[in-house]
């Protein structure tokens, strides 16, 4: 049997997205085929119908189909999905397009466009065994490093979801990418050249110049007070063909904490901890303080303070700590939150530390900061990618 517009010959791509595309477009062309050529439509694709190609039929690949779908429970998609972890409130409302209705559950072409959805969105692989068995799961992250505090669970599902934000995200940037000097002080001159001192807008700024996302993901926004008991990172870094990814996953409002948060993960990335896959930075209170830590705060301490080394009085009150922070921000090029946070690693008193930034950021709300920031540099985004950037909270709507 040969074949004359290979209609039948799926594609050739590992992506199992790439192949259901095919197969459902096979499907529809012959089916289109029918109607304007009848039962005469196989000589459009076969030049050998009376042939032995009958004996033969098993020799024909068989890939994920239309076909094999329409025999897929709808209640399988959701059980397989809640057994990644995901909760029954992240499906409906964030997983799921906003095209999905309950009355497509029996419709085997709006369940193949929902897996299509679901696989792009989540960066899951679709395997279908036989005709009945659905098969989800995470897209491999070829490698991963977690920092973490002591008796803490890993943060994997973050992991995942926050890797697949970043794919999307990697997708509808159009920059190149310029690897961060490995110098601290190189970054710090360089911004100081433009502005007074390493602040958040500054570094956000420097980073999105060379080609690098940086991107807020909140899981409390998603799962609820408490994340349902799921582990997140502070900060992430994501790599994928030599591309990095900066992900804050904390949710605290001020500019300083996730200054730090950023000039860590940036250090992570000039010092080359990582290759492929993740890093992920469980928490900056009480976390593992292995070398490559010591080396990232080592590398973010330099960048945001240069050779200046603040010396504090346990004794300062929130008035007096955030009186010095200015005048030292001034005299030293600094950032006067910087300042005050470091007041409290090296005191803890934090008391005094977190009246000092209210002072200082009486309307602060750095995560809506950072995704603002960056939502003009996404050129390529199709309409679903960016409803799903919605859904996450990554995109204000």
């Amino acid at each position: 049997m040969t074949s004359e517009n290979n209609i039948f010959s799926f594609s050739e791509s590992t992506d199992p997205l790439e192949k259901a595309r095919a197969a459902l477009r096979a499907v529809r062309q012959y089916q289109q085929d029918w109607q304007e050529h009848g039962v005469d439509r196989v000589h459009k694709y076969f030049d050998d119908v009376e042939g032995d190609w009958l004996e033969n039929f098993d020799e024909i690949p068989a890939e994920v189909s239309l076909a094999q779908i329409s025999k897929v429970n709808f209640s399988d998609i959701v059980t397989q999905l809640k057994s990644l972890g995901l909760s029954k409130s992240f499906i409906e409302r964030v997983a799921f397009p906003s095209w999905w209705r309950g009355d497509f559950e029996n419709d085997a072409e709006a369940q193949f466009k929902l897996l299509t959805a679901l696989a792009k969105r989540l960066r899951l692989e679709i395997n279908v065994q036989g005709s009945l068995d659905l098969s989800l799961s995470f897209l491999l992250i070829p490698a991963a490093k977690f920092k973490l505090q002591k008796k803490q669970e890993k943060p994997e599902l973050f992991s995942y979801l926050a890797s697949s934000v970043a794919n999307i995200v990697l997708g509808a940037v159009d920059l190149p990418y310029l690897p961060i000097p490995a110098n601290p002080s190189v970054i710090r001159k360089s911004i100081l050249q433009k502005g007074s001192c390493v602040s958040l807008e500054s570094l956000l700024d420097f980073c999105w110049s060379c080609g690098l996302p940086v991107i807020q993901f909140d899981l409390s926004t998603l799962f609820g007070k408490g994340n349902n008991g799921l582990t997140k990172s502070d900060g992430l870094v994501f790599m994928t063909d030599n591309r990095p990814t900066i992900i804050i996953g904390s949710s605290h409002k001020y500019s300083a904490w996730l200054l730090f948060i950023l000039a860590h993960e940036l250090g992570h990335i000039a010092c080359s901890h990582l290759q492929e896959g993740i890093l992920s930075d469980e928490s900056f209170k009480g976390g593992v303080n292995d070398e490559e830590e010591e080396e990232a705060n080592q590398f973010a301490t330099q960048l945001l303070f240069g050779d200046f080394s603040p010396r504090w009085a346990r004794t300062l009150n929130q008035k007096t700590l955030f009186n010095k922070a200015q005048r030292l921000g001034k005299e030293q090029n600094l950032d006067p939150g910087a300042l005050i946070l470091n007041y409290g690693w090296q005191t803890g008193n934090w008391g005094c530390a977190m009246a000092a930034l209210k002072r200082l950021e009486p309307n602060a709300n750095a995560p809506t900061q950072i995704n603002a920031y960056y939502q003009s540099h996404l050129i390529n985004l199709d309409d679903d990618s960016r409803e799903y950037l919605e859904q996450v909270k990554v995109l204000a709507t």
